[in-house]
């Protein structure tokens, strides 16, 4: 998986927090793009998936610091 692919899932993962939504909306995490059900290596899509909570970390981080 290239640089820019986890890059842009952390940036999801910031707007999702910047929308307000929790940690539990990573999409990687809905049935549809499980493993089991896509087929994809478990190894990429946990990429991915960290990837996207990472983004929401970060931002979470940077709100709790602004209050």
């Amino acid at each position: 998986m290239s640089l820019e692919t986890l890059v842009s899932h952390q940036q999801e993962g910031i707007a999702a927090r910047l929308r307000g939504l929790g940690h539990d909306s990573n999409p990687f995490l809905a049935r549809e793009l499980l493993p089991q059900a896509t087929g994809e290596p478990a190894e990429e899509w946990r990429s991915k998936a960290e990837a996207w909570l990472f983004g929401w970390l970060i931002e979470n981080a940077w709100r709790q610091d602004d209050s």
